[in-house]
This record gives C-alpha cells, sequence and structure tokens, in this order.
C-alpha cells in the first residue's frame, strides 16, 4: 500500500475528531508524542487534547501506548498515527462509495425522468410523472422528458476512476 497523503489523514482526522484531531494529527506526524506534549506544542487544554486522541484511538486513527513512570508512579500515554489502519478505513470508504455510485447508475439507466425546469423542484420517474398528468406537483409547470445522459457519463467516470485506485 502507498503511504497515506497528508491532506487523506488530515480529512480523516476532521471526519473522526473535529478541527482539534486535525492540529493533533499534524503535531503527532510521523514520531510518538505523550497527551501533555502535544498539548504544549498545539497550545490545546490538556483535556481537550486527551478527549480527542481517545476518539481517535476508538476509531483506530491512532496508535497508544502506556508507560509506567518510575518517580510518580503514574502511566504516561504515548500516541502515534495508526498508518496502516488509516489506509485501511480510506479503502472501506471508497469501496462504500463505489457501491453506492453503482447503485445510483443503475437507477439512471433503469429509468426516464421528467421535469419541470423550475429550481427547487425535483425529477419524477416516468411513473412519478404519469400518476400527476406530467404535471410537477410542486409548481403545477408541465413535466417534460429530462435527458440524464451527462450524468450517467460522470457516474460511470466516477466509478472507473475509484475502480482503478482500488485496484492499485
Amino acid at each position: 500500500m502507498m503511504p497515506v497523503e497528508e491532506e487523506i489523514l488530515e480529512f480523516v482526522a476532521r471526519v473522526v475528531g473535529g478541527d482539534d484531531a486535525v492540529e493533533i494529527i499534524k503535531t503527532i506526524a510521523d514520531r510518538e508524542l505523550s497527551d501533555e506534549e502535544i498539548a504544549k506544542k498545539t497550545g490545546l487544554k490538556e483535556d481537550i487534547v486527551r478527549r480527542t486522541l481517545y476518539k481517535l484511538h476508538r476509531n483506530l486513527v491512532v496508535n497508544l501506548r502506556r508507560e509506567r513512570d518510575e518517580e510518580t508512579g503514574r502511566f504516561r500515554f504515548y500516541w502515534s498515527i495508526n498508518i496502516e489502519h488509516i489506509e485501511a478505513l480510506v479503502r472501506s470508504w471508497k469501496k462504500k462509495i463505489l457501491k453506492k455510485l453503482e447503485a445510483k447508475l443503475k437507477y439512471e439507466e433503469e429509468n426516464e425522468f421528467y421535469f419541470c425546469g423550475t429550481p427547487g423542484c425535483r425529477r419524477y420517474t416516468f411513473d412519478e410523472a404519469s400518476d400527476n398528468f406530467f404535471r410537477c406537483p410542486r409548481c403545477g409547470e408541465p413535466l417534460e422528458y429530462f435527458d440524464n445522459e451527462k450524468l450517467k457519463k460522470a457516474l460511470r467516470v466516477k466509478i472507473s476512476l475509484l475502480k482503478k485506485d482500488l485496484e492499485s
């Protein structure tokens, strides 16, 4: 697998833990840091850092290692980025998106659509349009055939790109 790009890493962090998680991930980068060190470097409060780190850990975005401090007897927690799981997570998201795009393409290919042309109104399938006597139930304008070839072409391109990406 290829290493995770910084923008993907930040996207995953934002989805899982918000903006604070992005700052924390940027700070950790490719090293292992304690929560206290992360708080100092980010300027975030320690409780916010810990809460965000636990959220990232629950989603396997970061690894946790604990070590007992010989002087105080307390545990110190050290955090690092879990690159392997992030790659798997992104791959999983891409597979889900691919399935949704394929379902959308199938829906677009299996239906004929009608539209009134009024902004804010939606397209209707042939069955829906005929049930409404080819009048928009929202605005009352006549429904006309809607050519969805551009949409189908765009979906095919996206699906093809995702499939190629998942093969590599």
